[in-house]
């Protein structure tokens, strides 16, 4: 979810960012308006749709992690966009300009110029968006069976209806936890620097 989150953020908001098109600010509207629902008013539309979708094609989003990343996507891309295309507005258009005239077509110019000076914006979004899918719960656990479950919904495996095994559920959470406190710990610095430059901006 965080690869194609990022991946389609990254196309979406450069276009945003360097061309104008008709409905440019209609769109960019809408991509952060979609941030002001609560997930939880998705849940039964998205299950319904997911079932229905299942019954029809065959393809089984329901219960697979196809469509639990899917689901993922939906929440974080719309933000993401919304965070690169700041970031790009920052990054001179002159940058691009010379990449046109050593050569490059557009996207050489994103991939040689613009992308590298905007490693920090992409490492923001990056995290962010694997935060909004490593943490989630409500989703994972409607939309997903014993093979698919994802690490926050086992987590509630150990919490039964007689018992609660809190010294299973703290060593879980820790381990859980590494991940997350060791990518961060790494990506710190793209982390700040991506942040700070948004707020400037």
């Amino acid at each position: 979810a965080t690869v194609c989150s990022v991946v389609i953020a990254v196309f979406s908001a450069y276009a945003v960012s360097r061309y104008s098109f008709r409905g440019k600010r209609v769109f960019t509207v809408t991509v952060l308006s979609t941030q002001m629902f609560p997930g939880i008013l998705f849940l039964l539309p998205l299950f319904l749709l997911y079932v229905n979708i299942g019954n029809a094609t065959g393809i089984a989003l329901f219960g697979s992690r196809g469509g639990l990343i899917l689901k993922y996507l939906t929440f974080s891309l719309p933000f993401s966009i919304w965070m690169l295309i700041g970031y790009f507005d920052s990054v001179p258009r002159d940058l691009d300009e010379a990449a046109l005239v050593d050569g490059c077509g557009p996207l050489g110019a994103l991939f040689r110029v613009v992308v590298p000076a905007a490693i920090p914006g992409i490492v923001a979004v990056a995290v962010y968006a694997f935060m909004t899918a490593w943490g989630e719960v409500l989703f994972a656990s409607v939309m997903t069976n014993d093979t698919t479950r994802t690490l926050a919904v086992g987590l509630q495996g150990y919490s039964t209806q007689y018992d609660v095994y809190w010294n299973q559920i703290m060593a879980a959470s820790l381990v859980v936890s590494v991940p997350v406190v060791a990518g961060f710990l790494l990506l710190q610095r793209y982390l700040v620097a991506g942040l700070t430059a948004g707020a400037v901006k």
